[in-house]
């Protein structure tokens, strides 16, 4: 469970990024995070990732208080956090197997748990027939496979997505949001900012719409209801 509870984020006592946000996401939800831009929501990543502190309030995931997570711990806590962004952040001088394998090596995987696990989300994310392929030898839609492939590697209990179709095309958005979809059904809360309309729409998951920082909506199952 994520919990928001009265948390203000000011930058430099000047800009308020968010303004008293009490928010409840519960294990196993899909929630999509709206609003135009500069409406919060890479905030409000930024603090689930503790990037940030909050100025005011608390936040706290599975019940633990995140102010009270020493340096130390951070990585820790963020290996439960799977993160995809826009830009796939690949490594280009490594294989697309090896690009999987490496989030395993962070963590001190062993060899045979990695011969055993990368082979198996590759098959998942349908990505098998490239392993051996280079970035740039991949289409934008299979990078962002791969990427998905290495954040679902380690499985986290959290899968954090920014903006993850904003370089594709229609197709192939729709094909990475069956993959996304697939990994909630499997039990994993998923927590999506987008400004994709027709992905929020159709999809019909709840919707949390943020504007000047603040929470305007919050509907079980909402659509797309602002204009930026």
């Amino acid at each position: 469970m994520i919990q928001f509870k009265n948390v203000s984020m000011s930058y430099d006592n000047v800009t308020h990024a968010l303004r008293n946000v009490n928010l409840t996401i519960n294990s196993g939800e899909f929630v999509f995070v709206v609003g135009p831009s500069g409406a919060g929501k890479s905030t409000l990543i930024k603090l689930l990732l503790k990037e940030i502190e909050p100025t005011e309030g608390k936040l706290y995931v599975n019940n633990v208080d995140l102010s009270g997570i020493k340096p130390k711990e951070i990585p820790f806590y963020r290996r439960g956090i799977g993160v995809v962004f826009q830009d796939f952040r690949l490594l280009p001088d490594r294989t697309v197997y090896e690009n999987v394998a490496f989030a395993m090596e962070i963590v001190e995987a062993t060899r045979k748990e990695i011969r055993r696990q990368v082979p198996a989300i590759l098959g998942m994310v349908g990505l098998s027939s490239k392993a051996n392929s280079y970035p740039n030898q991949i289409s934008g839609g299979e990078q962002q496979r791969t990427a998905l492939a290495r954040t679902l590697v380690n499985n986290p209990s959290i899968l954090i997505a920014d903006e993850p179709t904003g370089n594709l095309d229609i197709r192939t958005a729709r094909e990475i949001m069956k993959i996304i979809n697939l990994i909630h059904r499997r039990g994993t809360t998923v927590i999506m900012a987008t400004h994709a309309r027709d992905i929020v729409d159709s999809m019909q998951k709840r919707v949390v719409t943020f504007d000047k920082g603040c929470i305007v909506s919050d509907e079980e199952k909402g659509e797309y209801s602002f204009e930026d």
